[in-house]
């Protein structure tokens, strides 16, 4: 006959055990691996307002911005354009200063509710590299190579115009996403 002390220990045996919630560096030193990206995005869309929350962006934000190359086909297009129009960009040092405003769009984003998916944190982090570069473009010689005619922009509009360019998939496609946004700016 069983007592109720075993049947306890036994239902408790049976029950699976939760693992421990991991902590914002271990998520941090994760991601800085390469591993556990859905995990850190999850935590920031359950736990973005907390005071860690800004050490998992910042390693997610690293990560993103890093990835870009190998993993956003419109800033891989965009990238192309500007080499293609000769200008010279310092790509590693506008990837840098990209990071702080990838970190501050991945916080706004897990306050704003909901899921972030991987795609949209990624797409974030791309149109902000896109108008870090713009800041040491020169508009001119990119519109020539995307044969667009020569005209004066301001530089807060050049920023808006290469970031919403990463949505394109061909040079045509951010051609006509540049006009765009020039034209309604």
């Amino acid at each position: 006959m069983h007592t109720r002390g075993d049947i306890e220990a036994s239902a408790d045996a049976e029950w699976p055990r939760r693992k421990p919630r991991k902590t914002a560096s271990e998520l941090a030193r994760a991601v800085d691996d390469g591993r556990g990206v859905g995990d850190a995005l999850r935590y920031l869309d359950s736990y973005g307002s907390e005071p860690e929350a800004p050490v998992v962006a910042e390693a997610l934000a690293r990560f993103l911005v890093a990835r870009c190359e190998s993993h956003h086909a419109g800033w891989r297009v965009v990238r192309q354009v500007v080499v293609d129009s000769s200008s010279d960009a310092p790509w590693e040092k506008c990837a840098r200063r990209a990071i702080p405003q990838v970190t501050r769009d991945l916080l706004d984003l897990s306050r704003a509710g909901g899921r972030t998916p991987l795609s949209r944190a990624q797409h974030v982090a791309a149109q902000r590299r896109a108008e870090e570069i713009a800041r040491d473009v020169d508009a001119a010689p990119v519109l020539a190579a995307l044969g667009l005619p020569p005209r004066s922009v301001s530089s807060e509009l050049w920023e808006a115009a290469l970031g919403a360019a990463v949505g394109a998939r061909s040079r045509e496609h951010v051609a006509r996403m540049v006009e765009r946004a020039l034209r309604s700016g």
